[in-house]
């Protein structure tokens, strides 16, 4: 027990006596130490937990809390994403074990898996529980896409008929909530048509409406088709931008050859290109060089009578018959039949326009300025040959020379140069800032510097003066030419301070550490 008390009285010696600096980082450190200790004792013993499922719907979420609470499994649930943790350990077990029990929001046929329900339901209750159960399925089809976060589908389905040509078509309903910057195209969305179509019986793409959470008619203008089940609307989207890029094209080749005469800023040009986008095929068929590769004449005589024979030529490509009357006297006709067989040779052409051929082109220039009549000739004559004019197909070009208003534009240079003389000035107040900023904290360290110097200076004083004092207490500057002469001490003479040292030998030789410890405080108390 002395020999603990001893040591503590040693630390406690030993902390007084370190400075009020030493004594500060210490206290840090340690401090520290403890708590980085807590920290780690915390994060080894607490229970990770690991995320089972996020951003389910209420319905779920809520049917996998009480199954939770039933196996008394520790969970943990952020009502603003829906989310639950359970510990890390148990998260791929408990995923699969509860995959069952996530249905995101809808119910399909698994409706009808209770055959116990089912036993005395009317026919109507059998088409509102199957059509619950086709809207059900054909939602989680829907939110298995990765752009789709949530999704809601209503049929509306007429009642049979026995007569076809009473029969109605079946109309649906979609609402789609896509995920946070996602975004569906035309022909995603024609899928999501077809794959609702082809689900629900009798009902055709035209009776199904798309809409996402921002109100947009996704499935406007859907059904636009021709009759080869070309989409219209992308056809004529597609043919405003070749003709957008054909205009944009011939506009920077004008540009290319007026900027470097009149500026950049000083000439303007528009030009229309009416397109032709449809797909032309002409065929021709030429015959030529007939040859006869046969030929036969038949005499025919008729005896009496005065009866004239006439005949009519027939000609075709490959044969001609010609019936000739030679000889009509003394009651008798001659006749001839010439038939002529023909071998021509045919040359068939077949020409294809291809789509895209310009119709006519309106090109219109405007100079900053006045253009004289020369000047426009010969800016017409540039323009003509740098778009490929042609009059013929009813082509124009109009130059004309006006005055531009630029005050937009001078008041944006002028607001372009006030911005950048702000810019400057703000720079260079930034920069007298760090120099009085720097020159303050230069001040304040050579202040430091100096006041450091001084304290060291005057400790260092203070060490000088101990010294002296030391040295007068020691007599190291008494002269040693004189010598100071002091009484005998008389060892054995009786009295009270001889009685004193006698006791304070005998105390040193019994307890020679308790007389060290005595000693040191009063040299500490000495330091202090």
């Amino acid at each position: 027990m002395n020999k603990l008390l001893e040591g503590v009285k040693n630390l406690k010696d030993k902390w007084f006596g370190l400075s009020r600096t030493k004594q500060i980082v210490i206290a840090i450190l340690a401090v520290a130490i403890i708590a980085a200790a807590a920290v780690a004792t915390t994060s080894i013993t607490s229970t990770k937990y690991g995320v089972l499922f996020s951003k389910m719907d209420s319905t779920d979420a809520t049917t996998v809390i009480a199954k939770l609470k039933t196996d008394k499994i520790a969970y943990k649930v952020d009502s603003t994403t829906n989310t639950i943790s359970v510990p890390e350990a148990n998260v791929d077990d408990l995923r699969l074990q509860y995959a069952t029990l996530v249905k995101g929001g809808s119910t399909g046929f698994e409706l009808f898996d209770n055959s116990s329900s089912q036993f005395g339901m009317t026919d109507q209750q059998f088409n509102v529980q199957y059509q619950r159960a086709l809207e059900g399925e054909i939602e989680r089809t829907i939110k298995s896409f990765p752009q789709v976060a949530d999704a809601r589908v209503q049929l509306v389905m007429p009642d049979d008929s026995v007569f076809v040509k009473d029969a109605s078509p079946a109309t649906a309903s979609v609402f789609l909530k896509l995920n946070s910057g996602e975004s569906l195209s035309t022909s995603q969305v024609k899928a999501i048509v077809a794959l609702i179509s082809g689900a629900v019986k009798n009902l055709p793409a035209a009776n199904i409406q798309v809409v996402d959470d921002n109100m947009k008619l996704l499935s406007a203008g859907l059904n636009s088709t021709t009759g080869d089940n070309t989409d219209v609307s992308a056809t004529t989207a597609a043919r405003s931008a070749v003709e957008e890029k054909e205009e944009t094209e011939l506009q920077e080749k004008v540009l290319n050859q007026l900027e470097p005469i009149y500026g950049t800023n000083n000439v303007k040009v528009q030009i229309h290109a009416d397109m032709n986008f449809n797909a032309v095929q002409q065929d021709a068929t030429v015959e030529k060089d007939p040859v006869v590769i046969s030929e036969h004449e038949t005499n025919t005589v008729t005896p009496g009578g005065n009866t004239v024979a006439s005949g009519s030529p027939v000609n075709n490509n490959n044969s001609s018959n010609q019936i000739v009357n030679s000889n009509t006297t003394s009651g008798a006709t001659t006749s001839t039949d010439v038939t002529k067989n023909y071998d021509t040779s045919k040359s068939e052409t077949k020409t294809v326009t291809a789509p895209g051929d310009i119709n006519r082109l309106t090109v219109s220039v405007v100079l900053d300025g006045r253009v004289s009549n020369t000047t426009q000739t010969s800016i017409n004559n540039i323009v003509s040959q740098a778009v490929g004019v042609n009059p013929q197909r009813g082509d124009t070009v109009s130059i004309e020379g006006l005055a531009f208003d630029t005050s937009l534009q001078n008041a944006a240079q002028k607001a372009q140069t006030a911005m950048n003389t702000a810019q400057q000035q703000q720079q260079k107040n930034i920069f007298i800032r760090n120099i009085i900023i720097g020159a303050v904290i230069g001040v304040i360290a050579i202040i430091g510097f100096i006041i450091f110097l001084a304290r060291r200076r005057k400790n260092k004083e203070e060490m000088d003066e101990d010294e002296e004092g030391f040295d007068e207490l020691i007599g190291d500057d008494v002269d040693k030419t004189t010598q100071i002469k002091y009484p005998p001490i008389q060892f054995e003479q009786n009295s009270e301070k001889s009685h004193m040292e006698k006791e304070i030998r005998t105390y040193a030789t019994s307890k020679p550490e308790q007389v060290a410890d005595v000693v040191k405080s009063w040299i500490s108390e000495d330091e202090r």
